[in-house]
């Protein structure tokens, strides 16, 4: 990673609205700690490394505290400030908010 560009964490970036998220900072200049539950994540980091970016990619279910702390110690090996984070874990259940 390198310490001229920003450095953005990206959450639920396999897949959807954090996979465009993603794509999005590698085209604005930001390297990326990208995380979600999913196998795919690999997937998507190797396509955000296409754009220039310098991706690491985390498989973990934010859910838990053990995948929370997984993220943190990821971000805290790569040792840089975080610049932008866009917290886009999560699943729609196709049902009504108050519900």
């Amino acid at each position: 990673m390198s310490a001229s560009r920003q450095f953005a964490i990206v959450t639920g970036a396999s897949t959807g609205i954090g996979f465009e998220l993603a794509k999005c900072c590698a085209r604005n200049g930001f390297d990326l700690l990208i995380a979600a539950d999913e196998p795919e994540i690999e997937i998507a980091a190797t396509e955000v490394r296409s754009l220039g970016a310098s991706v690491q990619a985390v498989q973990a279910d934010l859910s838990t505290t053990e995948a929370v702390d997984k993220l943190y110690e990821a971000s805290k090996q790569i040792g840089r400030p975080v610049d932008a984070l866009l917290a886009n874990a999560g699943r729609g259940l196709g049902r009504a908010f108050l519900n």
